[in-house]
């Protein structure tokens, strides 16, 4: 059984190399290609074109694990039917189930050391490209936001602004309702703008107009001041960012933290800032859910094998990627929860899976 161990996860694991080197020079070379007119615009340095390349590698081979997993499994198995060496195997008395134990282990170990590489080296060389990038090309990444709606999460308050310059730390066009215990308006705050204030930690409104219920009167009171202080309006300016690609490169338990705290402020942003992280942490898993796709399919090549594995491999991950795809706009407009748009693409591929298998088992 050692031999056989041993055998199954050097023949699978040296294909797994060998795609994913060749897999990771064509996405190397197609993303060269891709930037090489705004290098030769910008006259970017040979020296300086080879470390952006350089960067940009360990994403490409994050992006080529899973798939080249995929094929590796593939063609072993199709090897083994093709081979009639199952029918060996079978005759042993090793079981179906006990050959796939290493290739799932496998499959367990290399999603370890993606999300591993993911968190200690991906991340910041995607960081470190994107500013060598902006610095080249003179581009600015920008953290500005339109059009928010933020809650307290004491439910003191409600405050929509509609637009946020994040290097002037300034709110435009706000409007600012104040609750009462009961949660009902009781104070309506119009300003301009507000602007952080770092001393006091809070925002300062200017130029407002402020319109306040008076309930044993049962009448409005309005009045103006050109600047005015809440000491409860004091949300820190990083909220009000649009960290769309920062929660995908931030520091987990920085994320983590982050999310939390969005979800009670503002829920409309809250679902596609989770989706992303969701997304993140579940890319890591892609060898091992490949993996179990690829033994849940049915291996009946006798010829070919190469061309019908690839063929196989392409046509899993077009299905798994594609659906995913979808799964991730429906769960950025909260139709369907973040682990449901990673979940569901999963669950699609084994019924397949399960199906071409029940129906090749009849046929034969």
């Amino acid at each position: 059984m050692r031999t056989l161990t041993g055998h199954t996860i050097r023949q699978v694991g040296s294909v797994v190399l060998v795609t994913l080197l060749l897999t990771t020079l064509m996405m190397l070379s197609v993303d060269l290609f891709t930037n090489l007119d705004s290098y030769l615009t910008g006259e970017v340095k040979g020296s300086l074109i080879a470390i952006l390349t350089l960067l940009g590698t360990p994403q490409a081979l994050l992006f080529a694990l899973g798939p080249s997993t995929l094929f590796a499994v593939s063609y072993f198995l199709s090897q083994l039917e093709a081979n009639n060496e199952m029918i060996c195997l079978y005759g042993c008395g090793v079981s179906y189930r006990r050959l796939i134990i290493p290739i799932l282990l496998l499959g367990l170990v290399l999603s370890a050391a993606q999300f591993t590489v993911a968190e200690a080296v991906q991340i910041p060389a995607q960081v470190k490209r994107q500013q060598i990038e902006d610095g080249i090309f003179g581009l600015r990444s920008t953290h500005d936001s339109r059009n928010l709606t933020i809650s307290d999460p004491q439910g003191r308050y409600v405050v929509w602004a509609k637009y946020y310059n994040d290097r002037e730390l300034l709110l435009s066009e706000v409007v600012l309702l104040l609750l009462d215990e009961g949660g009902s308006l009781a104070v309506r705050i119009d300003a301009d703008r507000a602007r952080w204030n770092p001393a006091e930690h809070l925002w300062v409104l200017e130029n407002t107009r402020i319109q306040e219920i008076l309930s044993d009167q049962g009448s409005l009171a309005i009045r103006s001041a050109d600047l005015l202080r809440l000491p409860e309006f004091s949300i820190e300016p990083s909220y009000f960012k649009n960290i769309s690609d920062d929660i995908k490169t931030m520091e987990l338990s920085l994320a983590i933290r982050y999310l939390a705290t969005i979800k009670a402020l503002d829920q409309e942003r809250y679902h596609p800032l989770a989706t992303d992280f969701i997304k993140r942490l579940y890319d890591s898993l892609n060898p091992l859910l490949l993996t179990i796709i690829a033994v849940t399919i049915s291996y009946r090549y006798k010829k070919n094998i190469l061309l019908f594995s690839i063929i196989t491999s392409l046509s899993v991950a077009v299905i798994f990627y594609v659906v995913q795809m979808l799964t991730l706009i429906l769960a950025r407009q909260a139709v369907i929860g973040p682990l449901w748009a990673m979940a569901i693409p999963t669950i699609v591929l084994l019924f397949v899976a399960f199906a071409e298998r029940a129906i090749i088992g009849r046929r034969s």
